[in-house]
């Protein structure tokens, strides 16, 4: 019967937004101060960028999504992966955010477009050229040749 009073009383002051409390033996009762964490709104392309072979991304293609804090503040833009070359970083279905830019330091992490294709690899630069390179192993470096359609759309940022 106790327990039932409690889970009552519990449920009774989370609807009205109010805090019940014990203090020097006696109940208070006071208004929940309830926080809204700053929302924003990203665009979330439909067509995922290949951790694999290659797959366009589409420009005119998007959703809006809204995101918090537990998005980068850098993030311009979301995509979907689509396969497992990046694996185990990232994975088949998993949102990544990317901060818009157009070019990328040695070692990080970008979306590419390179010949009609988009990737999500990440970036080398030798003074022989330039690489997209997997996490997993198990698939070779995308040498990007002097004759390719290269670009970068952005750097991963979450």
């Amino acid at each position: 019967m106790e327990i039932k009073y409690f889970w009552y009383l519990a449920i009774s002051f989370y609807k009205n937004r109010e805090i019940l409390g014990l203090q020097n033996g006696n109940w208070f009762r006071e208004k929940a101060v309830i926080y809204q964490l700053p929302r924003r709104t990203l665009s979330l392309y439909d067509l995922p960028v290949s951790a694999g072979t290659g797959q366009f991304l589409d420009s005119d293609r998007f959703s809006e999504m809204e995101v918090g804090d537990e998005v980068s503040p850098d993030a311009d833009f979301g995509v979907r992966v689509s396969g497992d070359s990046m694996e185990p970083l990232y994975l088949n279905g998993q949102i990544i955010w990317v901060h818009q830019q157009e070019t990328l330091e040695d070692g990080e992490i970008g979306i590419f477009f390179l010949d009609g294709e988009a990737y999500v690899k990440k970036y080398h630069q030798t003074p022989d050229g330039i690489s997209l390179i997997s996490m997993n192993k198990k698939y070779a470096p995308i040498k990007v040749s002097s004759g390719s359609v290269f670009r970068t759309f952005g750097k991963v940022v979450g």
